[in-house]
């Protein structure tokens, strides 16, 4: 006799998942989260043990015979973590890194860079495959210690120190930190090696802005740095502003979005760092604040065509769409995914905002302050953070679904939600879920925690937001959604840059 271990009265779905079933009638909670059909669950009683020893002996025979599978064909750890690394990164719709492909091929001799790459690549590797995150880790520290070491030769020497694949290895080194190390200490690991990029950078003279693609690389060196500030609650260093002026004389980046975003979150850390060291009185605090949301608006209003969405009003929906009696069901269609990031990172910076704006206007009491013109503020606030947060929630419908939502044809009729009948919003995914979904998904967590934490909004965006992480890490195996999602049911008072933080964040959402 073969025993096996004994039977699981679980689902077909739980056991093909291996998940823990919780058998619940009529359907298990991971399939509900998951909105799977549950299959039922097994008798084990009813099930025969049968003797299987002639059957494993016939299967040992025939693995005998079978022609060994030569090592060639089996793809190195290393090469399948460069070739996410690379699609995510690289040359994928977001591409953080694109000038990664100037500086760095299988044939660099830059043994620094090399390393560093392998060591990132393992990291994101072992943060998006769970099934071999353990071994990934393993050997993305053995390659980040030998990556340091080799980068601690290169800067021995000058003129190796200010070469490109120089400047390029600290900055992937950073990202891997940021990977790795969860916790947000700008002294330590999170911003030594993007402070030790900018002194490089700033003994190779001006010659270096002249090429496009090492503009791009400092441009982003510039963003890992202001997003260290922000995420430590620590100022913005002078020298990164410096940075940024000289690439602004350099190139046009007043046609860029992203740019002119970053420059209001700057603008937002310089605020917040005056506010907390009472350099600003009650009211002037105020007043900066509501100034500071105004530019956002003007921002969001100035955006070219290329950068605008679609609003696709209930009709043609998606079972992910927020609902509630109290709010018109809608969702968005954007034209590529960095455009969707540059706009949530828009509205849950505004909804950071716009609470500092209704902390200021309440008495010690936390009530709403007599005076008439902060009752108005703190009104339009209110209103402000609701705007934002249905638009963060209306964003995720396109990038948590396996099948993209798509516009329309144009003879299409759109219903108003006010004729459509109440349904069921529940789904039941025909395929396993598409690996090429799970950045996208992650790069929503952070906005989701945003919406479900703020005390502004009514209930029923905490619980949408809730149930949306749940279907992440059911359905599309998010670990850290689960831990959001946890986090957020057990009431924990984290601070938001913290969740930033832990979820790594500044790494997947760059």
């Amino acid at each position: 006799m073969v025993y096996c271990g004994p039977l699981s009265k679980a689902c077909l779905p739980c056991r093909k998942r291996r998940l823990r079933c919780d058998l619940r009638d009529p359907t298990c909670t991971p399939c509900a989260r998951a909105q799977l059909k549950c299959s039922g669950y097994r008798d084990t009683n009813a099930l025969r043990v049968k003797d299987e020893s002639d059957a494993v002996k016939r299967r040992v025979h025939a693995r005998k015979s079978m022609k060994v599978v030569p090592g060639s064909l089996v793809v190195p750890m290393r090469s399948q973590a460069r070739d996410i690394f690379y699609h995510d990164y690289v040359v994928g719709s977001n591409k953080p890194f694109d000038f990664l492909q100037t500086f760095h091929s299988s044939t660099s001799r830059d043994e620094h860079l090399d390393r560093t790459v392998d060591a990132v690549s393992l990291a994101y590797l072992a943060s998006q495959r769970h099934s071999v995150s353990g071994v990934a880790e393993k050997e993305a520290r053995q390659h980040y210690i030998s990556a340091i070491n080799y980068t601690t030769v290169a800067l021995q020497t000058f003129d190796q120190a200010k070469q490109n694949s120089t400047i390029l290895a600290i900055l992937l080194l950073d990202l891997y930190e940021k990977m790795t190390n969860k916790i947000a200490t700008f002294g330590g690991g999170w911003a030594a090696h993007l402070s030790g990029a900018l002194t490089l950078v700033q003994l190779r003279g001006n010659e270096q802005f002249n090429d496009p693609s090492v503009l791009r690389m400092l441009t982003r060196l510039g963003t890992n740095l202001l997003i260290s500030c922000v995420a430590s609650d620590t100022p913005v260093l002078p020298n990164l502003i410096t940075l940024r002026n000289t690439i602004a004389a350099h190139s046009t980046p007043s046609l860029d979005p992203k740019w002119l975003e970053t420059d209001l979150i700057i603008e937002f850390a310089r605020l917040r760092q005056e506010i907390d060291k009472g350099l600003l009185a009650n009211s002037e605090a105020t007043l900066a604040l509501v100034e500071l949301d105004a530019k956002f608006v003007r921002l969001g209003m100035q955006v070219p065509p290329t950068w605008q969405y679609k609003t696709i009003q209930a009709g043609i929906e998606s079972s992910h769409q927020f609902s509630s009696h109290q709010f018109d069901s809608f969702h968005h269609i954007y034209p590529a995914e960095h455009v969707a990031q540059m706009w949530n990172t828009l509205r849950l910076t505004r909804i950071v905002l716009n609470e500092f704006i209704c902390f200021r206007c309440l008495d010690t009491y936390g009530r709403p302050r007599s005076d008439s013109n902060l009752k108005t503020i703190h009104a339009h606030a209110s209103r402000s953070i609701i705007e934002m947060a249905s638009d963060i929630c209306a964003s995720v419908p396109q990038y948590i679904e396996d099948s993209p939502i798509t516009l329309p044809p144009p003879s299409t009729k759109i219903a108003s939600s006010n004729n459509l009948p109440k349904h069921d919003t529940r789904i039941s995914p025909v395929a396993p879920p598409n690996p090429t979904n799970h950045l996208p998904c992650y790069r929503l967590i952070f906005p989701l925690f945003v919406v479900a934490q703020s005390s502004a909004l009514p209930p029923a965006f905490r619980e949408w937001a809730i149930k949306e992480l749940h279907f992440m890490a059911d359905y599309h195996g998010i670990k850290n959604a689960m831990v959001v999602a946890d986090m957020l049911e057990s009431d924990q008072k984290k601070p938001v840059w913290e969740v930033y933080t832990m979820l790594g964040s500044y790494a997947f959402v760059c």
